[in-house]
């Protein structure tokens, strides 16, 4: 999503990426995660986003961030996707209003291609 997102935009030195891998133990992403969001600086709001509601980078991301008492500033968000990206990338903050707007855009996004079916009687 990174590499996709910086074919638009260029250099992305503000955004932070951390990946669960087969060859990442969770310990590992904790640690990389946790030392990301301690970078970040205090009081601005943070969106993280996360590929699955419930899984280990979504649960993680939600622990740390109540440890760090940065919960209250974040947006924690499942179902990431390309255009959800591209829409926070383009806005001008992160808080949490901000966020919903681009959700529903996103969601908006998503859409299947359904061949139009000719009525019989039709005539073209």
């Amino acid at each position: 999503m990174r590499r996709a997102a910086e074919m638009v935009f260029g250099s992305l030195p503000d955004v932070r990426h951390v990946c669960l891998s087969e060859d990442k133990g969770i310990a590992q992403f904790e640690a990389e995660l946790s030392a990301v969001f301690e970078e970040l600086p205090g009081g601005e709001p943070v969106a993280v986003l996360c590929d699955v509601n419930g899984g280990s980078p979504y649960n993680t991301s939600l622990r740390l961030l109540e440890q760090m008492g940065r919960l209250e500033t974040a947006s924690v968000v499942s179902g990431m996707n390309l255009p959800l990206l591209l829409v926070l990338l383009m806005a001008e903050d992160s808080g949490q209003e901000t966020v919903k707007a681009a959700i529903d855009g996103a969601r908006d996004s998503i859409q299947m291609f359904e061949p139009r079916q000719e009525d019989e009687d039709e005539e073209l």
